[in-house]
């Protein structure tokens, strides 16, 4: 009588799953593999701007510009006095800061904030630019606004007027305000200004140094 041979029928079931696997396995990180290979070759371009105009003082303008380009990150500051005197430095970043800026001033509502009415102290003018392209997609957004900390903190309110045809006045005793107060300003701020290692901000204070000193 002849034995049924199990060993062998394991043997060859055990090399069925292992091939079977493997083929899964490879399929599934090749799509992966082309999907990140596809990602990588888009076209991916970050810039921005921030800008700030001085009325009074030595310096007139300071202007901070960061742009991702594929990858490889710049920084560049630039202060200009009220002679014409211009201080500016070029730093490569050749980490992920300058991403990590976009992420953060993106999170910060960058893309969503407008133009406010100059308010509060006149001394500086704040103008912010920011623009991407990724792949087929691009957009730009640009705007101003004069005293970040007031728009953060005060900045006045808004009174809604309802008109009832039923009602010969209105009642102003009861009209509904809004704050205007959006600390995002004053946050997107903060984001450019303190960006930086420490020799990126030490080379900023030698440049505002440098034409304070005339």
């Amino acid at each position: 009588m002849r034995r049924f041979p199990v060993t062998l029928l394991i043997l060859v079931a055990v090399v069925v799953a292992i091939v079977g696997g493997w083929i899964l396995f490879a399929k599934s990180e090749h799509d992966r593999f082309v999907a990140v290979q596809r990602v990588g070759e888009q076209r991916s371009e970050i810039r921005m701007t921030y800008t700030v105009a001085h009325t009074n003082g030595p310096i007139a303008r300071e202007v901070w510009f960061f742009q991702n380009i594929n990858g490889h990150s710049v920084a560049t500051y630039t202060a200009v006095d009220r002679r014409g005197n211009k201080a500016t430095f070029d730093e490569q970043v050749v980490n992920y800061d300058v991403t990590f800026l976009f992420d953060r001033v993106v999170a910060d509502g960058i893309w969503e904030l407008e133009t406010r009415p100059f308010r509060g102290s006149s001394q500086t003018l704040h103008v912010v630019e920011i623009a991407q392209i990724a792949g087929n997609d691009h957009g730009s957004h640009r705007f101003q606004f004069s005293d970040a900390h007031y728009i953060a903190t005060e900045a006045g309110r808004e009174y809604h007027i309802h008109l009832d045809p039923h009602k010969p006045v209105p009642d102003l005793m009861s009209l509904q305000s809004t704050s205007t107060a959006d600390p995002r300003y004053e946050k997107i701020a903060e984001d450019f200004e303190q960006f930086g290692s420490p020799r990126f901000k030490a080379t900023i204070a030698q440049a505002r140094a440098k034409l304070l000193k005339g």
